[in-house]
C-alpha cells in the first residue's frame, strides 16, 4: 500500500456522503462517473473539467443541458442499494444509446463513497433479483433485475472513498432516520449491515478494483486497520481511510478529506492511472492535440441496397471539428467502396485512411462525422450519419483503441461503423 500525507467531523450525512483495478485494463471506454449517498450530478463538476481537459472520454448523462453532465440518481421510495444499483443501470444503458454506443458497450466506472458499492452489486450480483429487502437481504417477484453481463463490460472501476468496510455514520439514518427516502441506503453503509456483509469484503474473482482511500491528517484522531497489515489509518470526515480497500484490489491513500477525493489533483492522478493514461495533469491540465492526424474506417455494415438494380458506389464523408463541442465540422475527404449491399466489411487497422488534419493544439478531442451515402448514376442516396465525438486515441495498436457507432440506416435497420484516430495520442507509449 502506498500511503501519502491533506474538516471537522462531518455530523450530518446528508452533507457528508454527498460530495479497482490493480492493473488498468487495454481499452478505451466511455467514462461512468456514479456519486455517493445523498449525492448530486454537480459533485463531479471540477473532475469532468480536468479529465475532459486530458482528452478523457466521460459520458454525458444530460445532453439537453451545456458541458458534459455526470450520472444523478436518488432512490423513489427510500430503496436499498440493491434497488437502487436496478435504477443506475438503467440510466447507464439509456446514456450509451443516446450518445451512440451499443446496449452492450464496455464502460470504465469511476465511483464516490456509496457509489462504489452501487457498481460493485452490479459487477458482483448478476441477475439478481431486487423488488423488495428484510433482514436477510435483497429478494424479489422472481424475475432478475441486474443485467448478467456487468462484470464482463466493466474494464475499470475505481473508488473513491467507498465505505466497503462501513462507516458509523450510517448509524444515523439506518437507525436514527431523518434522511428521508435515504434512510435505507444510509443504514446501508453501517459497519456489519445485511447489505455489507453479503456484499462481503474482496474483490470478486477475474475482477480487478481499484480503492482510493482519503487520509488527511486533522483526521487522524480516529484509527482503523482493515488492510490487515497491522498499521492503522485515519478517517476523511466520513469515511474511514482503509475503508475503501476490499481484499485484492490495488489500494492508494491520498491526503484529502471525503469531498477533496474529487477535487485535488493527488486522487484524479491516481484516477488517470487507473484507467490506463499519464496524467497530465496539473490544475485544469494542460493535454492538447497537435499534430497531422488521419482517420481510418475500420469497418462498415450496411443493411440496406440503398439503390437495387445499379452496382453500389459507397461513400463515406469524413468530417472533423478539430477542437470537439460536436458544432464546427468540416469535410476532410471522401472514401470510397464499390460494392452491392447488404454487406459486412472488415478491413481492420488496414481500412482506408482520410486526408490530413492539422490539429491546433487548442483541445484535447477531436469529433467526427462519417456521412455515408450510394452515389450512382441516378444520384445520391442517404445511407446513414455517424457521430463519434471526444475522440484521443491513435493507432489502433492493440485491436481495442477504436471507436464503434451504430445508427439508424435510412432504408430501416441499423448499421454500423467503426473508426479509428492515426497520428496523435493522449495514451501512454505502447499501451
Amino acid at each position: 500500500m502506498r500511503a501519502r500525507t491533506g474538516l471537522a467531523l462531518a455530523l450530518l450525512l446528508a452533507c457528508c456522503l454527498v460530495p479497482l483495478r490493480a492493473a488498468a485494463g487495454t481499452g478505451r471506454y466511455p467514462i461512468v462517473l456514479l456519486h455517493g449517498w445523498a449525492g448530486s450530478a454537480s459533485s463531479w463538476a471540477p473532475m469532468i473539467a480536468k479529465l475532459r481537459a486530458q482528452g478523457l472520454p466521460v459520458l454525458d448523462f444530460d445532453r439537453s443541458t451545456a458541458g458534459t453532465q455526470a450520472l444523478s440518481y436518488r432512490p423513489s421510495r427510500g430503496e436499498h442499494i440493491p434497488a437502487i444499483a436496478r435504477q443506475v443501470q438503467d440510466k447507464i444503458q439509456a446514456a450509451l444509446v443516446a450518445d451512440g454506443y451499443p446496449p452492450t458497450q464496455h464502460v470504465d466506472i469511476v465511483a464516490h463513497s456509496m457509489g462504489g458499492l452501487v457498481a460493485r452489486f452490479l459487477i458482483e450480483h448478476p441477475g439478481a433479483d431486487v423488488d423488495r429487502f428484510d433482514s436477510t437481504g435483497w429478494h424479489g417477484d422472481g424475475t432478475a433485475d441486474i443485467r448478467t453481463d456487468w462484470a464482463a463490460r466493466v474494464d475499470d472501476l475505481v473508488m473513491l472513498g467507498t465505505p466497503n468496510h462501513g462507516t458509523w455514520e450510517g448509524w444515523v439514518p439506518g437507525t436514527l432516520g431523518g434522511f428521508g427516502v435515504w434512510n435505507a441506503s444510509g443504514g446501508d453503509l453501517r459497519p456489519g449491515s445485511v447489505f455489507l456483509t453479503k456484499m462481503g469484503y474482496a474483490e470478486k474473482p477475474g475482477e480487478s478494483y481499484t480503492a482510493i482511500g482519503g487520509d488527511p491528517s486533522y483526521g487522524q484522531f480516529l484509527r482503523y486497520d482493515f488492510t490487515g497489515d497491522g498499521v492503522k489509518h485515519g478517517f476523511d470526515g466520513v469515511v474511514p481511510a482503509e475503508s475503501p480497500y476490499v481484499t485484492g484490489a490495488s489500494f492508494d491513500l491520498v491526503a484529502s478529506n471525503h469531498g477533496e477525493l474529487l477535487t485535488q489533483d493527488a486522487p484524479l492522478d491516481l484516477v488517470i492511472q487507473a484507467l490506463g493514461y499519464r496524467s497530465t495533469q496539473t490544475g485544469g491540465g494542460t493535454s492538447r492535440l497537435a499534430g497531422t492526424a488521419r482517420v481510418r474506417l475500420e469497418y462498415a455494415r450496411i443493411v440496406r441496397d440503398h439503390d437495387p438494380g445499379t452496382t453500389d458506389e459507397n461513400r463515406f464523408e469524413v468530417w472533423v471539428d478539430k477542437d470537439g463541442g460536436n458544432d464546427g465540422y468540416a469535410l476532410v475527404s471522401t472514401l470510397a467502396y464499390d460494392r452491392d449491399a447488404p454487406f459486412t466489411q472488415s478491413w481492420g487497422n488496414s481500412g482506408p485512411l482520410s486526408a490530413g488534419i492539422s490539429l491546433p493544439g487548442t483541445s484535447g478531442v477531436v469529433d467526427v462525422k462519417l456521412v455515408a451515402y450510394e452515389s450512382d448514376p441516378s444520384g445520391r442516396d442517404a445511407v446513414a450519419t455517424a457521430y463519434f465525438t471526444n475522440l484521443t486515441l491513435s493507432d489502433d495498436r492493440d485491436g481495442q483503441d477504436y471507436y464503434l457507432r451504430s445508427v439508424p440506416d435510412a432504408s430501416g435497420g441499423t448499421d454500423s461503423f467503426r473508426i479509428s484516430l492515426n497520428g496523435v495520442t493522449s495514451h501512454p507509449a505502447g499501451g
